[in-house]
């Protein structure tokens, strides 16, 4: 089993409080925005505790510590495998300060995106867990006033569903609980700090 964490946002008393719960999450994947500072990691079992960049991660230092996944990758934790895409776009960008809150490096490169392109169409995965989500699932995540801006993480995603749909796909990023079915695929997003238990049993069905 594999608890998935939602965004963070730098709530890291309300992270600290689940992953202290050994018995209930033993293993666990937070889903990006975990926030902009990592000392709180010191004493987190990086062997049991792993974070996924998003858009509003330190990308000058996130990757100093062993927590933090990369920018796509195919893998297993407890057990149970998964592909791994990170980052998103920043909407909010205008509002925010290079290096201090934000990193021109957010979003995979397409010269990356070219690589886990190859990898995801290798293994076709059942699981996939990124921060954003496809851009046909987008659309469906939308209030009434808002509309999707292009981006390269959207558009990446998307293109690694048209190759393959795999059982499970979860993502945060828009702060919101959501189901939504897609052709083959199961696609839950989660909410800020809400834990979803990712077992084997449920990837079966």
């Amino acid at each position: 089993m594999i608890t998935l964490i939602g965004d963070v946002h730098g709530k890291y008393k309300h992270y600290h409080e689940i992953i202290r719960q050994t018995k209930r999450h033993p293993y666990t994947i937070q889903i990006g925005d975990f926030g902009f500072k990592y000392d709180t990691l010191s004493n987190v079992d990086s062997t049991r505790h792993l974070i996924l960049p998003g858009n509003h991660d330190n990308y000058d230092i996130c990757y100093n510590h062993s927590h933090f996944l990369g920018d796509y990758g195919y893998t297993r934790l407890n057990g149970i495998d998964f592909f791994y895409y990170r980052g998103a776009y920043s909407i909010d960008i205008q509002h925010r300060t290079i290096g201090i809150d934000w990193w021109q490096d957010e979003q995979v490169t397409i010269d990356q995106f070219m690589k886990a392109r190859e990898l995801y169409r290798s293994v076709k995965p059942d699981v996939v867990i990124s921060h954003d989500c496809p851009f046909d699932i987008a659309t469906q995540m939308l209030h009434m006033d808002q509309r999707i801006i292009e981006n390269n993480t959207t558009w990446a995603l998307q293109e690694l569903l048209n190759i393959h749909q795999p059982k499970l796909w979860f993502f945060g990023h828009w702060h919101r609980s959501k189901n939504i079915q897609y052709g083959n695929t199961k696609f839950r997003c989660l909410d800020e700090l809400e834990t979803y238990q990712l077992t084997k049993d449920s990837i079966a069905v």
